[in-house]
């Protein structure tokens, strides 16, 4: 196949009194025209060559086919190219596809692509063109793979969000990379991602959405717990803040489930002292006494002590292959909920003129402390 040409079938000849083969050839193509091939007519007794030539041809009575997604052969970017798709082409009374490939970028031009038209009930082609830019509405072709992100933060340790999951945007005629981030949970339902969907000759995209989750039984009346709530968590509450004083968090009961709410801090009152809330044990359930502030007795003014750390366990092995321009930044055990929970590593860019210091655990007067790694 020869794009611009059309392939003559070869043919048998007369010849001097017998058959000769003539070989077939390329022809370049011509525009509003289609090649009727030539052809051998009995007529009054004898055998007579009605030759092949260019018939003005009719243009197409229907809409071309969706376009074809060549995402594969595109590939990867390439620097100052830009990917003219491919297209559907009237020949021959039939829809060809003519491939897509690159072609070098133009100083203050950008490719605007051609397309099919209906005019006055024909489908006419209208060429691309070199010039002022256009930024399609959808993109022709499938999003990139989804970017390499490192998790921005480690997991919520109480379960309350979903990490909904960084998504390529169009924007302006071009993909665009949009970091995923937390959202907090909703009850009784479940988190389906977004998609991109083809829809004709382009994609579109489906927002991810709440589904509502069916419960697998019935399920008893759940307005009050059915025993203690877990025991208090661990509260980092910073450095002390002057007229103020730290509310403890708290387990609360929302929608069948125990629900921690974090602590805050509060302006103190003139003659009065902060009294916690508490779970009680009333008629056969627990119920929930409002912390206040008043004349009685309080609480300390904070979390109970920290629990005794122990020392890290060793660090993990972490089988990886080089990567050129990256270096690996190597995971660790981080201490959150009294207990050990292993980060993984990640790469991180090279950097001129500079080294990576990987991170440290060190035993101080306090106990274990993390020293983060960064660059130096």
């Amino acid at each position: 196949m020869r794009g611009g040409s059309v392939w003559i079938d070869g043919r048998w000849d007369w010849r001097g009194g017998k058959w000769e083969w003539q070989a077939g050839r390329w022809e370049r193509e011509q525009r509003g025209k289609r090649w009727r091939a030539a052809k051998w007519e009995q007529k009054d007794g004898a055998w007579i060559l009605v030759d092949g030539q260019w018939m003005i041809s009719n243009g197409p009575s229907s809409a071309p086919p969706a376009l074809r997604d060549e995402q594969r052969e595109v590939g990867a970017p390439r620097a100052n190219f830009v990917f003219i798709r491919g297209r559907w082409d009237w020949r021959n009374a039939n829809w060809d596809w003519v491939p897509g490939h690159w072609e070098r970028e133009r100083a203050n031009s950008r490719w605007n692509d051609g397309r099919w038209e209906l005019r006055n009930g024909q489908w006419e082609w209208i060429d691309g063109t070199w010039g002022a830019y256009t930024a399609p509405a959808y993109p022709p072709l499938s999003s990139p793979p989804p970017a390499f992100r490192n998790d921005p933060q480690p997991p919520r340790p109480d379960n309350t969000y979903a990490w909904v999951a960084g998504k390529w945007k169009w924007v302006d005629g071009q993909w665009s990379w949009q970091p995923g981030a937390w959202s907090a949970n909703q009850p009784n339902m479940r988190w389906t991602p977004g998609t991109w969907e083809r829809r004709g000759d382009h994609y579109e995209w489906v927002e991810g959405r709440w589904d509502r989750t069916a419960p697998s039984s019935p399920t008893p009346n759940t307005q009050y717990p059915a025993g203690p709530p877990p025991g208090p968590r661990n509260e980092d509450m910073g450095a002390p803040r002057a007229s103020f004083f730290y509310i403890r968090g708290r387990w609360d009961w929302r929608d069948g489930q125990w629900t921690w709410v974090a602590g805050h801090w509060e302006r103190e009152r003139a003659n009065a002292r902060w009294n916690d809330g508490r779970w009680e044990q009333q008629n056969g359930r627990w119920v929930w006494i409002e912390g206040s502030w008043g004349t009685g007795p309080s609480q300390p003014p904070g979390p109970p002590p920290r629990p005794q750390q122990p020392a890290p366990p060793p660090p993990r092995d972490e089988q990886i292959q080089a990567k050129s321009g990256f270096i690996w930044a190597r995971g660790h055990w981080g201490w959150s909920n009294n207990e050990y929970q292993w980060i993984p590593g990640h790469w991180e860019r090279e950097r001129a003129a500079r080294t990576w210091g990987e991170g440290r655990w060190e035993q101080q007067n306090s106990g274990w402390v993390w020293i983060e790694g960064g660059w130096r």
